[in-house]
């Protein structure tokens, strides 16, 4: 009897130790990713960027800015507010004439300041404000756009 429990807790210390390992693989990807944006969460749009972004503005977001700040740079830059939360967001042409729509950040408080979705965010918040952009973003201007 105790050598069967004792069997069952080494099994299960050994799957943990090999999940760990293999999540801790993965995890360091985010520490060669290049570009200025790396742990954007991207969503393709099969629709041309300008049209986008009027929809965008169509939506009526809260506190949008739809100013780009630095128009020669390869992303157009949209600050809004969702909730509660500033959320920062780009858009870019695509190659086939759509467009990539990013959630880039979300700035909560002062003491946090602004954190990177995909890296700074706890698993339990990343997840849960990716299924809000998602719902109250990417959801509804997909069906905007297809009027």
């Amino acid at each position: 009897m105790i050598k069967s429990k004792l069997k069952s807790l080494i099994a299960i210390l050994i799957i943990l130790f090999v999940v760990y390992h293999i999540v801790s693989f993965f995890s360091t990807f985010h520490f060669y990713a290049a570009g200025k944006y790396p742990y954007a969460e991207t969503y393709y749009l099969k629709y041309p960027e300008n049209k986008v972004i009027e929809t965008l503005e169509k939506l009526h977001l809260q506190n949008p800015d739809f100013k780009d700040r630095y128009p020669e740079d390869y992303w157009h830059d949209i600050y809004f507010d969702l909730n509660g939360k500033r959320i920062e967001a780009w858009t870019r042409p695509s190659a086939d004439n759509g467009t990539d729509l990013a959630f880039v950040s979300v700035y909560r408080n002062r003491e946090n300041g602004w954190q990177l979705v995909n890296q700074d965010l706890g698993l339990f918040w990343n997840i849960m404000l990716k299924r809000e952009f998602e719902k109250k973003i990417v959801k509804r201007l997909e069906a905007e756009l297809e009027k």
